[in-house]
């Protein structure tokens, strides 16, 4: 018997529709401006560059409602507000009404905010896709998804707390935040400032300084033309083919670079947990501090004097220079000609 209520309760409740996918489209006016600032209560952003003097935007909206006229009434209650600003072009999308106190609703609700959550709860996915002009700078933030965005000439700002960050090739400086996901950047040749809380840091190439720290993953760069910041609490740190200074620190793994100019300021590398290597152009002059309570100080190059248990050094290589200071206690260290 009770299998059999559980049976005609589940019968009498309303069906939910199979993924239900539907879009809104507008083409903003950009002419004048040189930036696009845009603002998401929630949803993925997609940055692509076009051809147009507009911004085509498109909002793309994904769930299973119970009915097709649940579906169309959420999207009768999105807004997509455009305000020119001088120089910048600001869309902002919100939902007006659909906003319920969070206590009133179901648990499994997805989209909520300063105590509030939409009454959509079966509303599973939201992006934006704007093509604009190539040369635009955008700033973009979302509190509720990943964010990426294509070859851009102009600069980039991106701020989310609920998703990814990746740009693509950026002529201009890059700025991008997250708490919740980990961050690519294929190249810029303005500064670079990178932070997330929770996920890893991958710059492919900047011709200008980066400030990369996360205190969830590691950090990796395969190319930088400027000083590099770096800063993890929870995974290693990879620098190549670097021609500024690095100042780099982690408390979980192992810390490589390659310094492959002449550095004209100090540079300091550091763990708690785990190994230090450090290639050297074969003419750098450095002086060099390096101590380890957890191995031994290694080097190709010659040097005058060691301590008598090799666990550190303190010398002028090719005659001395600026300063590399080395610190670990939790592994070896090694400073290597590059090859």
């Amino acid at each position: 018997m009770r299998y059999l209520v559980l049976a005609l309760a589940l019968s009498g409740a309303p069906a939910l529709l199979a993924d239900t996918e539907d879009s809104v489209r507008r083409s903003v006016p950009i002419e004048g401006s040189s930036h696009f600032v845009l603002s998401a209560e929630f949803g993925a952003i997609r940055i692509q560059p076009g051809a147009t003097g507009f911004a085509e935007v498109e909002i793309r909206f994904r769930g299973k409602p119970h009915s097709r006229a649940e579906f169309d009434r959420m999207l009768r209650d999105f807004a997509l507000d455009v305000t020119p600003e001088g120089s910048r072009t600001r869309v902002e999308g919100r939902f007006k009404n659909g906003w319920r106190p969070a206590s009133s609703l179901l648990s499994g609700r997805n989209w909520c905010h300063d105590d509030r959550c939409l009454e959509y709860t079966w509303l599973r996915h939201i992006e934006y896709r704007v093509s604009l002009p190539r040369q635009m700078s955008v700033d973009l933030s979302t509190s509720g998804g990943s964010i990426q965005v294509g070859d851009l000439t102009g600069a980039v700002a991106a701020r989310t707390s609920g998703g990814s960050l990746s740009f693509g090739r950026i002529d201009g400086a890059v700025n991008g935040s997250t708490s919740g996901g980990s961050i690519t950047l294929a190249a810029s040749k303005g500064k670079a400032v990178l932070h997330t809380s929770g996920g890893t840091i991958r710059i492919e190439e900047s011709a200008g300084e980066v400030d990369a720290e996360t205190s969830g993953g590691s950090i990796h760069v395969n190319r930088a033309g400027g000083r590099v910041r770096a800063r993890t609490s929870g995974g290693g740190i990879s620098i190549r083919d670097c021609t500024g200074a690095i100042d780099a620190s982690t408390s979980g793994g192992n810390v490589t670079a390659s310094l492959l100019a002449q550095p004209a300021e100090e540079s300091r590398l550091s763990t708690s947990g785990g190994s230090i290597r450090v290639d050297l152009a074969s003419n750098a002059r450095v002086e060099v501090e390096a101590s380890t309570s957890g191995g031994s100080v290694s080097t190709d190059f010659p040097v005058s004097s060691r301590s008598r248990d090799r666990s550190s050094l303190r010398a002028a290589i090719n005659g001395g220079g600026p300063l590399l200071q080395l610190r670990t206690s939790g592994g070896g260290i090694q400073i290597r000609r590059a090859r």
